[in-house]
């Protein structure tokens, strides 16, 4: 009964306070467009978290997977690294902390059909890859225990998202063989398009792997990725103990691979989000921020209706209602505010979401599709409500607490705020601008990192370049005839294509891809000792390619095709590699050895960012494309350069053309400019400066705004006064310093107290920065006076009014 009446009554303050909304468009308006942004910035970006963060990965008990690497302790603490064959092979006979230790390698193969040839992104995999991971196909079978056996008839499982682009869905397409680099494979499975293996990735073919012949016993032939699920029971602190363990007798047994190599398990959820994290984490916290903005300004406005209102409120107590009663009619008109903002809001964060998908895609691994999803909304409905009783109770109980009998004495008269409320209000204030400026110095810290980075030299020229992924088909050209019947054409080709200065070709083109090194000696000096060798990346490269980027030759000469035909193998060093062995001596002429095969250095180059702009130049070792000791580093795919005298992207459909000249099922893929792969190297930084500087910038204008209104509302109040004053003689001049005053002192308590949080907060973005101090004086400087002008002008536009007010028609208003 007593519920039943409880329900009643909230219906009855919804009615009522639907009614006083109606009443005052402009306040109801200007409370539901700050409620608004604050809560679609928070259901968006928690959006974002949860596709990210939240959800789990769709695999089978994911928080029971992790990812073994190798690890180099006494190099790198830090490093991870994938893992020999050999190594994955003895971690599988020795580990039993593990239910079950898979591999796979990340690959690529050409689809060849009569509609044409295409790249896929492919994953050759041991046969147990899908039971450990837990995935079940949606149709047909995964592998069996015999199909990662040299020999094997070659099978392939397809993902849902290929099946329905390039085959209809054709659920006859089972047992069917599709051609994969020239080689027939038949189709056995489909994967559901859930399944996104790596975490975050879009492969659609999934092969078995087969070691090639010679990684089957090479230690030293890191590159595979090494998937395990914990074993019931087990903890992954005593499967890393037990890794470690195994791993040190292996370093025992094969002390010349691997001595100071040892290993580690990582939860692979954290292996897929790690880095993503504090970024994310961030974002969410200044989205909270944003909202706590909003709900003072909202709070202020409440407050100012309250005194408005403080008459309707007195004669309610006067007829017997409970002050309990009035606050929950008021907290209710509260509410409805909030959800006519969360409605709002939600419209906003489908809008924002749409234009965030393609810079978040490029930037974060999705665990799925970003969308507004049932948590989301249930996340913003709690929002909502909170937000109702953080903005909506203080003013409710303060409009509640007034005199009685004073306010019925005067009838009509205007009522002025207590000294509490004043205080209460102005606290706000000095909060909004506190919070608005620990916004702005971090997104003023972002921008800083992010131009630094920008202004990052590359090593290179990357305008009018256009790169495009040449795939190698393993099973096509034998290794003797993949330069004279692929690549040489290829080239030939390109470079004859109108508005082509100069074309080449590399194994891994810098800022896109690195990591791909061996180790080397130099010739005529000791060699380290084992667990201290020198590595260096390994590109396989044309004659044209350091012409065609831009990079200098600093020494020497470049590769020219006779390169090929000499019995000895020539290399073209970098200067970073000059520099840690020839300082002050000329490098050229000089000889590494190369995996036991001697090499004469006959260029010196400038660096270049191999790992992208935030990453130092690595030590680089450049080797011919067409020599036949090259062919090792030259692995499924090389990236065609060209430098244009035309629009770099006009010339795709003709280099297409080419290449489908030399080879009809040759196709090539990831066309791009060097200077959209620049861009997306970035990509991660750029979002996380967006979206903070979108928030900072909607901060300040609400705190702006609040601090307008507090102002204005003060102006108000004061109308008498200053109309006494300039009456008795006071001079515009002085109003407005009267009027500022109070403006001046709110600002810089709120840019004081924003300068101390945002100095103790400034640690946590410290892992965003680049080649600036997360206490950059400068940034702290300029974003405080940035504030406080923005402040004064708030202040000045209402004191300013104040000072033209007719001292006769204020009087008389009174």
């Amino acid at each position: 009964m007593r519920l039943s009446k409880w329900w009643e009554d909230v219906a009855r303050d919804l009615r009522f306070a639907a009614r006083m909304l109606r009443k005052s468009p402009g306040f109801t308006a200007v409370a539901v467009l700050c409620l608004a942004f604050g809560i679609g910035a928070n259901a968006a970006i928690f959006s974002v978290v949860d596709s990210v963060l939240l959800r789990p990965l769709p695999y089978r008990d994911p928080e029971r997977l992790v990812r073994l690497y190798e690890t180099q302790p006494a190099r790198d603490p830090d490093w991870r690294g994938s893992v020999s064959w050999p190594n994955y092979q003895d971690w599988t006979a020795q580990l039993r902390g593990f239910s079950g230790i898979a591999a796979y390698e990340m690959q690529g193969r050409n689809l060849t059909s009569p509609e044409g040839a295409e790249r896929l992104k492919a994953v050759a995999a041991t046969a147990n890859l899908f039971q450990v991971l837990g995935i079940v196909p949606k149709l047909g079978r995964g592998f069996s225990a015999d199909e990662d056996k040299p020999g094997a008839a070659p099978v392939v499982v397809m993902s849902e998202r290929l099946w329905r682009r390039r085959f209809s869905a054709n659920p006859a397409l089972l047992g069917q063989t599709l051609s994969l680099d020239g080689r027939p494979h038949t189709v056995i499975g489909i994967l559901p398009d859930t399944v996104r293996f790596p975490a975050g990735s879009q492969a659609e073919l999934w092969l078995a792997h087969v070691p090639a012949e010679g990684r089957v016993d090479n230690r030293g032939s890191h590159y595979l990725g090494v998937i395990a699920r914990l074993a019931p029971g087990m903890t992954p602190q005593r499967a890393n103990t037990e890794l470690r363990q195994v791993a040190q007798r292996i370093a025992e047994a094969y002390p010349a691979q691997q001595t100071g190599r040892s290993a580690a398990a990582v939860a692979l959820t954290e292996t897929v989000v790690g880095k993503v994290r504090p970024a994310l984490l961030i974002l969410q916290g200044a989205v909270l921020l944003v909202l706590l903005i909003a709900c003072a300004n909202v709070a202020n406005l409440l407050l100012a209706r309250a005194a408005a209102r403080q008459q309707e409120v007195t004669v309610r107590f006067a007829l017997g209602a409970s002050r309990g009663r009035i606050v929950q009619q008021m907290l209710v008109e509260s509410l409805l505010l909030s959800l006519l903002g969360a409605v709002l809001g939600w419209l906003l964060a489908a809008w924002g979401l749409g234009a965030l998908s393609p810079l978040v895609r490029d930037s974060l691994p999705l665990a799925g599709e970003l969308t507004l999803q049932g948590r989301v909304f249930g996340f913003l409905l709690l929002v909502a409500a909170g937000s109702a009783v953080l903005f909506g109770l203080t003013p409710a109980l303060q409009a509640t607490r007034g005199e009685l009998s004073a306010v019925l004495a005067q009838p009509g008269t205007k009522t002025s705020a207590s000294r509490s409320q004043h205080a209460f209000r102005n606290g706000l204030v000095v909060a909004e601008i506190a919070l608005s400026l620990v916004l702005l110095v971090g997104a003023g810290l972002l921008l800083r990192g992010f131009v630094n980075l920008l202004g990052t030299k590359t090593g290179l020229n990357e305008r009018h370049v256009l790169t495009a992924h040449l795939p190698i088909p393993g099973n096509k050209y034998a290794p003797e005839q993949l330069t004279e019947r692929l690549l040489k054409p290829v080239l030939e080709r390109a470079r004859a294509l109108p508005g082509v200065r100069s074309a080449a070709l590399i194994s891994l083109l810098p800022i896109q891809d690195a990591w791909t090194n061996g180790d080397y000696t130099v010739e005529g000096e000791p060699p380290p000792p084992p667990g201290k060798e020198f590595f260096a990346e390994h590109r396989v490269t044309s004659p044209g390619f350091f012409q065609s980027l831009g990079i200098p030759l600093l020494a020497g000469r470049d590769f020219a095709e006779e390169d090929g035909q000499r019995r000895e193998q020539v290399i073209i060093i970098n200067q970073t590699l000059a520099r840690r062995h020839f300082a002050g001596r000329d490098a050229v002429g000089r000889r590494l050895m190369l995996g036991g095969d001697s090499a004469e250095i006959i260029g010196v180059v400038g660096d270049v960012r191999q790992a992208g702009l935030d990453q130092k130049p690595l030590p680089e070792v450049h080797l011919p494309y067409n020599h036949p000791l090259s062919q090792r580093w030259l692995f499924q795919e090389a990236t065609l350069v060209l430098k244009t005298s035309v629009e770099p992207l006009g010339l795709t459909s003709a280099l297409r053309d080419a290449v489908r000249g030399v080879d009809s099922d040759q196709p090539i893929s990831e066309v791009a400019t060097m200077e959209q792969i620049i861009s997306r190297s970035v990509a991660g930084r750029r979002l996380n400066l967006a979206l903070l500087g979108t928030f900072a910038l909607i901060a300040l204008v609400l705190a702006t705004a609040g601090l307008y209104g507090v102002i204005s509302y003060v102006v108000a109040q004061r109308t008498r006064e200053i109309g006494i004053r300039m009456a008795l003689g006071a001079q515009p001049g002085d109003v407005v310093r009267l009027v500022m005053r109070q403006g001046v002192v709110l600002a810089s308590l709120g840019v004081g107290i924003g300068v101390l949080v945002a100095l103790s907060l400034s640690r946590f973005v410290e892992s965003l920065l680049y080649g600036v101090s997360a206490r950059d004086p400068l940034t702290f400087g300029v974003l405080s006076v940035l504030l406080g002008g923005v402040a004064l002008l708030a202040t000045w536009l209402p004191a300013r009014r104040a000072s033209r007010v007719d001292p006769i028609i204020a009087m008389r208003g009174e």
